[in-house]
């Protein structure tokens, strides 16, 4: 019989997407600074093309990082991103 709570390769996955997760609350955090320096536009475009690269490395490291890693390091990583999520609720 199989286990029922075994996390099949695609919740895993998910699971880990909170470390590119984690890493754009935190370009978004750090960003907001910016937005009047460069424009609407330009920093738009170039919040899109940075979010597009981490969600790339994310899938590098994904394959790179042991699976034992992965768990512990998504679950953090969502939690920190909620975290800085609802910082910057209170912030705008």
């Amino acid at each position: 019989m199989q286990n029922p709570f075994k996390i099949d390769e695609g919740a895993r996955a998910m699971i880990f997407a909170g470390v590119p997760c984690c890493l754009l609350c935190v370009l978004t955090y750090a960003s907001i600074p910016l937005n009047h320096l460069v424009g609407d536009k330009v920093w738009i475009w170039g919040f899109c093309v940075a979010a597009g690269i981490l969600m790339a490395l994310g899938m590098v490291a994904y394959k790179a990082i042991p699976k034992r890693l992965i768990l512990p390091l998504g679950i953090a990583g969502w939690i920190i991103a909620f975290g800085i999520l609802r910082s910057l609720k209170k912030a705008v």
